[in-house]
């Protein structure tokens, strides 16, 4: 009985930490795929309601009565918090804040989005930045890359679409 209790004690031991991995990997999947998300949804909606424009918030690329251009669970607020990571949407360096949409929430001609880890080394070691040319950029220090995006050190491109 004490063996057995010993060896499930050690085999718990040996198994936490690939679990932890195992959830970091999959936070930073979830990340990468909301980033991806978003751009469809800014597409769709420069497209149908913001006259040529992208969203300047997550909350304009929802809808509070249903089908909105993204899940409820990113358009929630400014700065949605979904599986271990922080978003934070906003107009890029050249963006000019433009005309109002069909809802008349401002738009902007460029958005830059990121993602980074609450957690760092616990809920994710990567984070996401992409703007509205659609390529995801990675930094493996936790710190989301800026524009003007540069390869170098531990920043580079995870997707270029």
């Amino acid at each position: 009985m004490i063996f057995v209790t010993a060896l499930i004690g050690l085999l718990s031991a040996i198994a936490m930490p690939t679990v932890f991995r195992s959830r970091m990997a999959a936070n930073e999947t979830s990340a990468y795929g909301a980033i991806r998300a978003l751009h469809t949804a800014q597409l769709t909606y420069a497209i149908t309601c913001g006259y040529g424009n992208y969203a300047s918030a997550f909350p304009n690329l929802g809808n509070p009565n249903g089908d909105g251009y993204l899940a409820p669970d990113l358009t929630s607020g400014p700065t949605p918090l979904k599986s271990g990571y922080s978003y934070v949407l906003q107009p890029g360096p050249n963006g000019l804040t433009a005309f109002t949409d069909c809802n008349g929430a401002a738009t902007t001609s460029d958005y830059y989005v990121s993602a980074t880890p609450v957690d760092f080394g616990k809920s994710g070691r990567r984070a996401f930045a992409s703007n509205q040319g659609q390529t995801i950029w990675q930094d493996r220090t936790g710190v989301a890359p800026v524009e003007p995006f540069v390869a170098a050190g531990t920043i580079m491109i995870m997707e270029s679409f």
